[in-house]
């Protein structure tokens, strides 16, 4: 039989299976590699979403839901009603921010109005918002409660006349707080409707910028603070453009600027105090500045400013996802906020 010798002129043929070998194990790298950086990158999503929860209180005191009808549509709200409850008690409305309801506000809070509510004696009070936002003063925000124009503040109001009704509460000490959205809420019932409110406590909300404002403001003095993180990943604590991931939420003013505004609003002319605090006590070093307009005034301005903080209500018992950034444990935002009302008059 003939057979085929290679010669130079005629070189072999060499074999595909190596070939074949190499390309497999590249697309075996090459998927490991992928399947990889998907579990480092799900691993990281889910770091930064992560929060465990905080355990509810017992509390000697009756949480319960209401329902109401507003221009049509029901709305409902929660009561956290103390056990001892004085008469002529004061009221502390708590507005949650967009995308979540009374019930998220009551754990993002750690349950802390709960427990103040007990410790001091007055009602704490968490509505739900319309598909789960509010109608603030801003003009840029995609949200329902303002697309649907949404009448929030007689909603408010219908729960303020509700609760008296119940528990004899003291319309004079009624009082507002929010997150985000709900604190920039809280400014509205502060600059529309101090009849309503006598106070209000915006927490990762800053006063918007005249073109970004769409209340009609009574001018008349409203006490009010401010508490804004500088790591704030919304609400960017030099002012500017405000947005969440992406979406728009028009113009607001710098924190400084925000406390120094409302403190002209109200008439104050005087300088501000400022200090270190940590727990409300002055120090000389921790993470959370103080400044005070009109301390002495029927309408005082706070601003709390926290080095590196986040869009959260800082408090010792529950800390946002790190998506929204730091959450500092030298400041407890309820309850500095309760003793701002109670400490009115």
């Amino acid at each position: 039989m003939a057979t085929s010798t290679p010669t130079a002129d005629s070189p072999a043929t060499p074999t595909a299976k190596p070939r074949k070998r190499r390309l497999k194990r590249a697309l075996v790298i090459t998927a490991s590699v992928i399947g990889g950086l998907a579990l480092v990158v799900g691993a990281l999503g889910a770091w930064f979403l992560y929060s465990p929860m905080p355990a509810e209180p017992e509390l000697a005191a009756t949480v319960e839901t209401h329902a109401l009808t507003v221009d049509g549509l029901e709305r409902t709200y929660t009561t956290v009603v103390p056990d001892d409850l004085p008469a002529d008690a004061p009221m502390i409305l708590a507005f949650h921010g967009s995308n979540a309801n009374g019930a998220q506000m009551r754990t993002m809070t750690g349950y802390r109005f709960d427990e103040l509510a007990v410790e001091r004696g007055f009602i704490a009070v968490y509505p739900d918002g319309y598909r789960n936002t509010w109608h603030d003063c801003r003009t840029s925000t995609p949200y329902p409660a303002r697309l649907d124009d949404i009448d929030d503040v007689a909603f408010t109001e219908a729960i303020i006349g509700a609760t008296e009704a119940e528990y004899g509460i003291d319309r004079s000490r009624v009082f507002a707080t929010g997150l985000s959205n709900g604190g920039h809420f809280s400014m509205r019932l502060g600059a529309e409707r101090p009849d309503l409110v006598k106070a209000f406590a915006a927490f990762a909300a800053a006063y918007p910028e005249a073109s970004n404002f769409s209340c009609t403001d009574s001018t008349t003095p409203e006490a009010a603070m401010f508490v804004l993180g500088t790591a704030d990943p919304i609400n960017p604590f030099t002012g500017g453009e405000a947005s969440a991931f992406g979406t728009d939420l028009g113009m607001v003013n710098s924190a400084d600027d925000s406390a120094r505004l409302w403190a002209e609003r109200n008439g104050i002319t005087a300088e501000p105090v400022v200090t270190r605090v940590k727990d409300g006590v002055e120090t000389e070093d921790g993470e959370v500045t103080r400044t005070v307009y009109g301390a002495d005034t029927a309408a005082p301005v706070v601003l709390y400013a926290v080095e590196g903080g986040g869009h959260v209500v800082p408090n010792p018992k529950y800390s946002q996802p790190r998506i929204m950034g730091g959450t500092t444990q030298d400041l407890d935002g309820p309850l500095a906020a309760v003793e701002f009302f109670l400490g009115l008059g």
